[in-house]
């Protein structure tokens, strides 16, 4: 990574961290209890990050008789960027695009009720995951009376209602289309998203790439071709989350890294 190119990535992360750390010790009104989902998003993206640039620096294995040639591992720095994408990727379908508010309550409680869904076929072992069990199914109950009463709901077609019930949150749409929605340029993302994911599969290009990329420069061209992904994903979050936080819209202002901020948002969104 170019001495500026690497720095950039640095200030976004610090940029990141300092936004998150904006908002230590105030408490969220009832009403905005469900910003709390958010949090929790972009803490996944920033933890996603921080892996990334810690790989970047490469590591050398050590052992009582070898000493190994420093490596960079490229392949699980485009697992976690495809991570932090797709985590980004919900957290603007389920917070920002949404058109009105009975759209991001449909979104959110259908992306709610998947993460229970996701724990329920699961058998407890112990008492008290019995009588977790008990109450998520509860909340499964009440989740799905108040999707059900919701009038964006009701307007759906009946195979996207039975999508929402059964924990497809996204309905039929595909990474792609929540990317476009998200300002991405379609272009961009196929072609960015399909490299990703072929780490995440073990496609065989992506074998062919480990085994031939032997040395440490090639290795980190490789790994900047991810990263430079994320640094888009981590400019657009910060972006979307300083919108949907109102605490956070002074931040436009008087934030110095702003502006940057803004470069790498509009690079996904203009190749």
């Amino acid at each position: 990574m170019e001495e500026n190119y690497e720095l950039d990535f640095d200030l976004l992360i610090r940029a990141a961290i300092d936004i998150g750390n904006r908002l230590d010790g105030q408490k969220n009104p009832s009403e905005r209890e469900i910003l709390v989902f958010a949090e929790g998003l972009g803490q996944k993206i920033i933890y996603h990050t921080l892996s990334v640039r810690r790989l970047f620096e490469g590591y050398q294995l050590a052992t009582d008789k070898h000493l190994f040639v420093k490596q960079i591992d490229f392949a699980s720095i485009a697992i976690l960027t495809r991570a932090a994408l797709e985590t980004y990727l919900t957290l603007n379908y389920v917070f920002v695009s949404p058109k009105n508010d009975d759209e991001k309550k449909f979104r959110f409680k259908c992306w709610h009720l998947a993460g229970f869904l996701d724990r329920a076929g699961f058998e407890p072992k112990e008492e008290e995951h019995a009588i977790l069990k008990e109450s998520e199914r509860q909340a499964i109950e009440k989740l799905t009376l108040e999707i059900q009463a919701l009038p964006f709901f009701k307007a759906l077609p009946k195979r996207n209602q039975d999508q929402a019930l059964k924990g497809f949150w996204r309905l039929d749409k595909a990474w792609v289309n929540l990317a476009t929605q998200a300002g991405f340029s379609e272009v961009f993302f196929r072609q960015q998203y399909k490299f990703l994911c072929g780490y995440a599969h073990s496609s065989r290009l992506s074998i062919i790439q480990i085994q031939q990329t032997k040395n440490l420069e090639q290795q980190k061209e490789m790994a900047k071709a991810s990263i430079s992904v994320l640094m888009v994903v981590i400019a657009k979050f910060m972006y979307d989350y300083i919108q949907i936080i109102p605490e956070l819209k002074a931040v436009e202002e008087e934030f110095e890294a702003f502006p940057m901020i803004s470069i790498w948002k509009l690079v996904g969104e203009n190749l």
